[in-house]
Formats: C-alpha cells, sequence, structure tokens
C-alpha cells in the first residue's frame, strides 16, 4: 500500500512573501514632518536641487513610456512661425442653421441622416468647426443646398 494520505505532504496555512504580518499604515504628514526633523538632527539629510522637476522625460527627451515627446514639444516650444486654423465662420453657420430650419430638421436629425453626432452640426453652426469638405458636402446633399465656403485662411507673415 503506498504511504500518500490525501495531504499528508501540504502545509495550508498561511504565507507572506516579502509583507509583514501587521497591516500598512499610511504616514500622515505629521510623520514625515517629524521624521524629517529627526534626519536633520542627525545629519541623515542631504538636500538637492532637482533640476526639471515634476516631469517624466530624461534629458535625451524619452519619455517614460520611451517616446520622444520631450523632443518634439522642444521642437514646438522653439517654433516661431505662428499657426492659424481655419473655421467654418459665423455666415456658413448662419446659413446652415436656416437651411436646417427650413426643413424643419432638429440638429440631432441632421446628424443622424449624415451619420455624424449633433455635436458636430452644433459645432459647423455655431462656426467653431474645422471645415470638412466631405461633411459639408453630406450637409449639403441631405439639406438641398449649397452653402457657402469657408473662406481660405492666409498665411501668417512675419
Amino acid at each position: 500500500m503506498s504511504s500518500f494520505h490525501g495531504n499528508s505532504g501540504q502545509d495550508w496555512s498561511t504565507v507572506n512573501v516579502g509583507r509583514s504580518a501587521k497591516p500598512f499604515k499610511k504616514p500622515t504628514d505629521a510623520d514625515k514632518k517629524q521624521d524629517l526633523t529627526k534626519a536633520l538632527r542627525t545629519g541623515g539629510v542631504a538636500t538637492s536641487a532637482r533640476m526639471g522637476g515634476a516631469t517624466n522625460k530624461t534629458v535625451a527627451g524619452h519619455g517614460i513610456m520611451g517616446t520622444t515627446a520631450g523632443a518634439g514639444a522642444r521642437k514646438i516650444e522653439e517654433e516661431t512661425e505662428t499657426f492659424k486654423v481655419q473655421k467654418t465662420g459665423l455666415a456658413f453657420g448662419k446659413a446652415l442653421m436656416q437651411a436646417r430650419t427650413a426643413k424643419k430638421m432638429s440638429q440631432k436629425d441632421l446628424g443622424t441622416k449624415i451619420n455624424e453626432k449633433p455635436q458636430v452640426i452644433q459645432q459647423y453652426e455655431g462656426g467653431k468647426a474645422v471645415p470638412n469638405p466631405q461633411v459639408i458636402s453630406k450637409i449639403e446633399r441631405a439639406l438641398g443646398v449649397k452653402l457657402p465656403r469657408p473662406p481660405k485662411v492666409q498665411k501668417v507673415k512675419d
């Protein structure tokens, strides 16, 4: 007969690996201040200034995830050219609103008809949207009108 009797060789007691048996207590501000004062008295603290503190980027410009966001951000920061983003404008928004109300459609109805969110229609009517020719042509087809094209923005010269 074998000497194996069910659970004879197994220990089912709880084992804490790398942890103490007592629960962790987060130190309060008073505890931290007390520890710092004690360390200062004994000379166990050397103060040093952090260069570029509170950033996740190394000197080489690679971020914490190994991306080059630091280098790209530096290039953007050093860029001197001014950029202007084209918007649809109020004339386009007003024409769109008049055409939509003439068809007795809400922003939601028009958005559903052209497979866009109502917020997109709201941005176009407010003149805050960046013009997308595909969306504009979808709106024109849905309403059966020709809307005024927003003017091209000229590059700003120094």
